[in-house]
């Protein structure tokens, strides 16, 4: 199939007769189980489900995928909502649902429009310990990620008798949200998160972010994805979530100023004006010239797709094209970090971790 469908089988919205009949036409020649199967692979199954639904192909196959999504993801929700209960009693105060599951509770989206295997959380690092006794009473397992020797997330497992949970589903819990695996993270959370404006997802426990920082967030984590690795288009619909909710651009303005991150955030909102025709405005299109260099790199502007998966050497000059001053600025930053992250990551700010970090991002 031609890659353009997928912007419009994922999010439908505003698309013309003459594009819908496309479709139609494509999925008449493509059949059912082709639709399905690229869906599947490409974790997108509800929302192509949802938008064939819509448009009456085979609607009572694809309505029963949505509700089986839509169970899943309800399932999902009482066991998040276990955990912040959890978490409250253990007095854990910073921590909230971050990311694609984040966006899409936040803008109240239909639960059935989330396909991943696990949600994403960010939790300020002081209460880590609160963190695990919470988690360790509800019979949860838990695995640390690090970078080098700094820890920036731990992965927490539901017990295996809870059949009603997607195979391998976790808990994640980010200590830094926007922590690049091989680089320092860019920005703090508490440097844009106000903690006494966060709220409540419905009647649960679960905790939301304040939306413009929520926002913020999504913005630059679609950057840490080279704006188009895995699970790349999908990266996207965060911001559509997003976009529903009163969002100060003014502030995000604000924040990207102060925090560098004018070309992430400008190359993330023009991508997604482009993909979906979403309304980022000017101001926060307008904020960095250099984004253009970005998207020659992560995106065909003639077909008006991404260019998937870049690796190796493409995603380090992505990195560098990212940085708000010029490309050499941006070179030096990644091969020569503060020395505090290096001391931290590698056990030592010395020769031997410069050489350690300059193996690991080459």
């Amino acid at each position: 199939m031609p890659t353009w469908i997928w912007r419009f089988l994922i999010n439908s919205e505003g698309i013309t007769g003459e594009e819908k009949s496309a479709i139609i036409k494509i999925y008449c020649k493509e059949g059912k189980d082709t639709f399905y199967q690229q869906a599947k692979k490409k974790k997108v199954l509800p929302f192509v489900a949802n938008t064939l639904k819509r448009f009456d192909l085979d609607k009572e196959f694809w309505s029963a995928i949505l509700e089986e999504y839509r169970e899943r993801n309800t399932n999902i929700i009482e066991a998040v909502n276990e955990a912040y209960f959890a978490l409250k009693k253990h007095g854990v105060k910073k921590m909230f649902v971050s990311e694609n599951f984040g966006a899409l509770l936040s803008a109240s989206g239909d639960i059935g429009l989330f396909a991943s295997g696990d949600v994403d959380n960010y939790a300020d690092p002081c209460e880590k310990e609160k963190i695990y006794h919470a988690f360790e009473e509800i019979g949860y397992s838990r695995k640390e990620r690090y970078s080098g020797k700094h820890q920036i997330a731990a992965e927490f497992f539901p017990p295996e008798n809870q059949g009603r949970l997607p195979e391998g589903f976790y808990i994640s819990v980010d200590f830094y949200p926007l922590a690049r695996l091989k680089l320092p993270c860019f920005i703090e959370a508490d440097k844009f998160v106000d903690w006494s404006a966060v709220s409540y997802y419905k009647d649960t426990d679960i905790v939301l972010p304040p939306p413009t920082a929520l926002m913020y967030i999504c913005l630059l984590h679609i950057s840490l994805h080279s704006f188009s690795r895995a699970p790349d288009i999908r990266l996207y619909v965060d911001l559509l979530n997003m976009m529903h909710m009163q969002i100060d651009y003014v502030q995000i303005e604000k924040w990207c100023r102060r925090d560098h991150t004018c070309t992430r955030a400008a190359t993330a909102a023009d991508i997604c004006n482009r993909l979906f025709r979403s309304q980022f405005p000017k101001s926060i299109l307008d904020l960095s010239v250099r984004k253009e260099k970005v998207k020659k790199i992560v995106f065909n502007s003639d077909t008006d797709d991404l260019n998937y998966e870049p690796h190796g050497l493409t995603v380090l000059k992505i990195e560098t094209a990212c940085d708000d001053f010029s490309d050499l600025h941006g070179l030096i930053s990644i091969l020569h970090p503060n020395k505090e992250w290096l001391k931290e990551t590698y056990g030592s700010c010395g020769v031997a971790a410069h050489v350690k970090h300059l193996l690991k991002v080459i």
